[in-house]
């Protein structure tokens, strides 16, 4: 029972290890496909962008493009502040959740020796208790052999002590009668 229960935990461990890198297989595809749509819509508004020069000859439209393309270069900056924070967060994700993988992995380590510990514990107890079993069933044995002899040996005294008095009394009684018929 021991084992079973020593063998379920690293099964539910490891079970645990991997559904943890599934979910962070999974966040890292989301961001990567966060930042394509980002990169996509950027190019789109630069097609735009560039379709509407074609329409713009005048004076008025140099000003306005002269404008707008100040305002696209602020959009433009924070774009790429945005895309800086966003990278540079999920490289502190990736650090934080490469150490704690390491962590995790050094305690799964240590988890896994204590379990191998335990379980050869545990055989090792259940060697010694069937050892000792076995001995005292051998000494029981023993004990019960001596007795039977023993018990053997009273019965064989018990007779030859019968025999003997049965002799005894046996020249007894010759004795009398040779003695009664003498006189």
């Amino acid at each position: 029972e021991i084992d079973r229960q020593i063998l379920s935990a690293l099964l539910e461990k490891e079970d645990e290890d991997q559904r943890r890198q599934v979910e962070r297989r999974e966040k890292a595809v989301a961001d990567v496909a966060w930042m394509k749509l980002v990169l996509e819509e950027q190019l789109q508004l630069e097609k735009e962008r560039e379709a509407e020069l074609q329409i713009m000859f005048s004076e008025e439209a140099r000003k306005m493009w002269e404008k707008r393309e100040k305002q696209w270069e602020r959009e433009k900056a924070a774009r790429d502040r945005l895309m800086k924070e966003v990278l540079a967060g999920r490289q502190r994700q990736i650090q934080e959740k490469m150490e704690l993988n390491r962590r995790a992995q050094e305690e799964s380590i240590k988890y896994r020796e204590q379990l191998i510990k335990e379980l050869e514990e545990a055989q090792e107890l259940s060697r010694r208790e069937k050892e000792k079993e076995e001995e005292l069933k051998t000494a029981r044995r023993r004990e019960l052999e001596a007795q039977i002899m023993e018990h053997h040996l009273q019965e064989k005294e018990e007779e030859e002590e019968e025999r003997s008095s049965q002799q005894l009394c046996k020249e007894m009684v010759q004795q009398e009668s040779q003695s009664m018929a003498e006189q």
